[in-house]
């Protein structure tokens, strides 16, 4: 089979939620809970229906409020009085929410109207970033950015399912990804010049246009997906061999997000300035060749090797970050190829995930993702642990040993494939001889 690749959003900005189908033999990508669309539904249009652009707008809001706290980190601290290391526990809050509370809060509003769920859960996405801006002391800014990251969770994967019956396979990608660039970018460009408030009022801002006018516009009726129950989510999780598979991905991601969610602070060290964005560009920039090559890749040499080499990438990277980030060309160019290394992981592993499991086709990517978002929470903990005792600078060697150790457990979770596989190629082929067991 071939894997026909749509660039549905993958960035630093935020994970994606790619699902794969199968339509006369062959994947494609697909978001969570699409597989419950009759093929009727999904060929409905030929041409973008003008509401996906709306979906776009709540998904770019979701993608500029996932990291824009990456950004105003330094500001965030200084503001509120805390340290950087403290402050980056808002990362940790929200993608923690996120990871542990998709498949929570998918499994709760799986009997409800999606489009219902959907409006609910951008409206409060954005009376919780309204909170998030006004938000007097730190432990209410934290426990706002709980709340959105519940929101977030109940509603991006929601947005895809739905944005997918909207527009034809070939565009969808064209009306989802612009976020991929910019939304990080602009919220933090926001936030160093007019503050960090404004920051999140504009990601309210954005949610709100787009909670309002899709009320008034309306969305097509999609009844409730069948129930599948949180048991049945993470029943993956109990087989080894899928548990092994989907470990290394915690890790790298992990690696990746130790660094990231403290990029500012970084920046602002070795290049003597104050507004990053340029710099978070760049990173954007990255996943968005990535996007665009991951699928042509994967269709040539499979999903193995994309991820062997990617992590390769990150472990020379990571380690030279805080060196070569010192003159403006050099970080652009780094940032630029570490930015490129998340997609060429993270489609990939979608596809080897798939192709491990396809009986468990229809929750195992949505574990894919929460890993993801687990990821990113674990990295900025442990950054912000790390930065009590080190400088910001050497974080990159953390970063490098979290991606090593995923190295060494992917190789033996190929290794481990591989036996089987072959194990079953023996007894097809004993079968096929008609050799008796």
């Amino acid at each position: 089979m071939v894997l026909r690749a749509e660039e549905f959003l993958t960035s630093f900005a935020y994970g994606c939620n790619k699902f794969y189908y199968i339509e006369e033999g062959v994947f494609f990508h697909m978001s969570p809970m699409v597989q419950h669309l009759s093929p009727v539904e999904q060929k409905r249009t030929s041409r973008i229906n003008p509401r996906i652009f709306l979906l776009a707008l709540g998904m770019f809001a979701l993608g500029t409020d996932a990291f824009v706290v990456a950004g105003v980190l330094p500001v965030i601290a200084r503001e509120v009085g805390v340290t950087e290391s403290l402050a980056g526990q808002l990362i940790t809050a929200f993608s923690l929410t996120y990871g542990f509370g998709a498949p929570v809060l998918a499994a709760l509003t799986g009997r409800w109207l999606r489009t219902h769920v959907l409006l609910a859960a951008l409206g409060a996405f954005c009376l919780f970033n309204i909170g998030s801006a006004l938000a007097p002391t730190f432990p209410t800014l934290m426990l706002t950015r709980i709340l959105v990251g519940c929101c977030a969770a109940t509603f991006g994967p929601l947005a895809y399912t739905i944005g997918t019956t909207l527009a034809p396979p070939e565009k969808r990608g064209q009306a989802l990804g612009i976020s991929t660039v910019l939304g990080s970018p602009l919220g933090t460009w926001v936030g160093e010049h007019f503050g960090w408030r404004l920051s999140f009022g504009m990601v309210a801002l954005l949610a709100g246009v787009a909670f309002t006018t899709l009320v008034l516009c309306g969305l097509p009726k999609a009844d409730a997906a069948p129930a599948v129950s949180l048991r049945a989510r993470l029943a993956p999780i109990k087989e080894p061999r899928l548990l092994l598979a989907m470990l290394p991905a915690l890790l790298w991601n992990l690696g990746i997000y130790v660094v990231y969610a403290y990029i500012a602070p970084l920046l602002q060290y070795n290049l003597h300035i104050t507004d990053v964005s340029p710099f978070l560009l760049a990173i954007g920039l990255g996943p968005a060749l990535g996007n665009w090559i991951s699928g042509i890749i994967i269709d040539r040499v499979g999903s193995t090797r994309p991820i062997f080499l990617s992590l390769v990438g990150l472990l020379i990277i990571e380690p030279v970050v805080a060196v070569t980030t010192h003159s403006v060309p050099g970080a652009l160019l780094t940032l630029f190829l570490w930015g490129l290394c998340v997609p060429l992981l993270f489609t990939p592993q979608q596809h080897r995930l798939l192709r491990l499991a396809p009986e468990h086709a229809n929750v195992i990517l949505a574990l894919n993702n929460s890993t993801f978002y687990l990821g990113i929470a674990g990295g900025a903990a442990l950054g912000g642990l790390a930065l009590r005792t080190v400088a910001v600078t050497q974080l990159g060697w953390i970063g490098a040993g979290c991606v090593l150790l995923a190295l060494v457990l992917f190789g033996f979770s190929v290794r481990r494939s591989e036996r089987k596989t072959e194990a079953r190629k023996g007894v097809e082929r004993e079968e096929a001889m008609g050799v008796p067991e």
